[in-house]
């Protein structure tokens, strides 16, 4: 018996063979229709799909016979692989190289062979499909074409088969580069967040009481640079979120003129630096409380009103609001940006949006700016299902406006004021958030009782009822989530509401899942707590 020489490209064979990692897979019905066919075609009982690894003949697949692997020193197909072409013994007895071969002498008493090379798609012999007869035979020149055309169509499904492997760790791959992006967003929006929402909560208290004048000048500048800030930070986590589709809208009561009038208020040092006036025209219909996302929408105009001061050198700029359409349910309403500045060219027009991209070098070097801005704020207004519109004249200036149907909101007087018919629980491991949630409540003329350590505050839900419940979600001994199942169990029916700087899409599908009835980002504003606390506090 002759055994199979090793190929001069063996290595690199067997490197083409394992990047399909195949070897040791299960039986595919794939496979097991192209050896029984083959079978069928060359009219013999034993078909085989086989793979020659270092040391064994390993069978994906065999019709007629049981085999797993067969020793590569007795492979017949190990002499195939050296083939350009097809290998066909007709009589394996009168072979000068098998005719003593265990196979032939003994069972399965094989007489007859043919085997096609299978190649890889750099061009290596890696395993063959062969047929085989227990009594000498041909094959027709039909059947030897049809045996060509089966191995092409293992090579395929080999290929497909790396394919999708490839494919599975990439998307693997690209999974868990995904969760680590989400992670690391996760943080800076903690670690961001969390110090910003500090330096409002100084600054309003520091406002709040009795400051000399020049001082308080400088502590609205402080509060005013501080929000834009926080704008700033918005954009860049927003940016992200937004790129990897994951940022989900709020649906929280606000009111637009008071939003309106906020951006206004946050840009105001910018408008009195260039001595350009700033101005608000506001429709007096619009109504008191709709529902949307106000700490996006907000972004929006603070950008849109940024943007149009920064290129604005005399006039101003105007922020208008106009009912345009109102149904029982909800009302469209129309906002506009409007500035007397540089204005922009018609040909820039389409390519104003893009990421990174300003209406040219030079106005860039000298306004600044990276152009995400303007890229940040139409997909958002995108994702509030509106269109930004914009018109412009070289020299004259430019509008920049969108529509916005937000549902309405019911104003019916709730029946129980939560601000004096009873407390309010608010657990935060932060002093200075704990706080500042209590100074907000009490200026309210609301109560509440405030701990940092949640098994504390688990003692004091069992001995007093609470209107509602504020918890961080991020604590070192017992997290939000923990915190709120055990207070779910104390007191149920009692809404709660999850605090945290974190509001990835995974958050705030926790949050969901948790049972939260409600969800506040950090640094939010006093108004915004106290519209979420009037619409979950109902009657008991």
């Amino acid at each position: 018996m002759q055994k199979a020489p090793i190929p001069a490209d063996e290595v690199q064979r067997l490197a083409s063979l394992h990047q399909y990692r195949l070897l040791d897979t299960p039986r595919e019905l794939e496979y097991d229709r192209v050896s029984h066919i083959a079978s069928q075609l060359c009219l013999t009982p034993f078909a085989l799909v086989s793979l020659i690894d270092e040391d064994r003949q390993w069978v994906k697949s065999s019709h007629g016979i049981d085999v797993d692997y067969i020793p590569r020193d007795l492979s017949f197909c190990a002499h195939t692989i050296n083939q350009s072409g097809p290998l066909i013994i007709e009589n394996m007895r009168t072979d000068t190289r098998f005719w003593d071969h265990p196979s032939v002498i003994g069972n399965p008493n094989v007489s007859f062979y043919a085997g096609v090379p299978l190649r890889s798609s750099e061009g290596y012999a890696i395993g063959s499909l062969c047929v085989i007869d227990q009594k000498p035979r041909q094959l027709t020149s039909e059947q030897h074409t049809a045996l060509k055309a089966l191995a092409d169509q293992v090579a395929l499904l080999m290929e497909l088969h790396r394919t999708n492997n490839n494919l599975r760790v990439a998307q693997a791959e690209a999974e868990a580069l995904a969760h680590q992006k989400a992670q690391l967003l996760a943080t800076l929006s903690h670690e961001i967040r969390t110090p910003l929402h500090a330096l409002e909560g100084y600054t309003q208290l520091l406002l709040e009481q009795p400051t000399h004048p020049d001082q308080q000048s400088s502590l609205q500048r402080i509060q005013t640079t501080g929000r834009t800030l926080v704008s700033l930070v918005n954009n860049i986590l927003d940016y992200s979120k937004l790129q990897a589709g994951k940022l989900l809208l709020e649906a929280i009561p606000f009111s637009v003129a008071e939003l309106i009038q906020q951006a206004v208020d946050m840009q105001a040092w910018q408008a009195r630096q260039k001595k350009l006036q700033l101005t608000t025209k506001l429709d007096a219909t619009i109504p008191q409380q709709l529902r949307g996302d106000a700490t996006r929408l907000l972004q929006v105009l603070i950008n849109l009103i940024s943007n149009a001061l920064k290129f604005t050198k005399e006039g101003g700029v105007s922020v208008e609001a106009t009912v345009v359409e109102r149904t029982d349910a909800d009302v469209t309403v129309l906002i506009n940006v409007i500035d007397t500045g540089i204005g922009i060219p018609a040909e820039s027009l389409a390519t104003l949006f893009n990421e990174y991209t300003q209406v040219s070098a030079a106005t860039t070097r000298q306004y600044g700016g990276t152009g995400l801005g303007l890229a940040i704020t139409r997909q958002l207004i995108d994702l509030m299902n509106s269109r930004m519109e914009v018109t412009s004249e070289v020299g004259k200036g430019s509008c920049f406006g969108f529509r916005l149907t937000l549902p309405t909101v019911d104003l019916t007087p709730p029946t129980v004021d939560w601000r004096t018919a009873g407390k309010l629980l608010a657990v935060d491991d932060s002093p200075f958030n704990t706080k500042m949630l209590v100074h907000a409540i009490l200026q309210q003329g609301g109560q509440v009782d405030a701990f940092n350590d949640p098994v504390v505050a688990l003692d004091a839900a069992r001995q007093t009822p609470y209107l509602s419940m504020l918890l961080d979600l991020h604590m070192p001994e017992l997290d939000g989530y923990e915190l709120a199942g055990e207070l779910r169990s104390i007191q149920p029916g009692t809404p709660i509401i999850a605090l945290s700087a974190d509001d990835s899409i995974e958050t705030l599908e926790k949050v969901r899942t948790s049972g939260f009835d409600g969800f506040l980002r950090k640094p939010f504003l006093p108004q915004q707590l106290m519209h979420l606390l009037d619409e979950l506090i109902k009657p008991v």
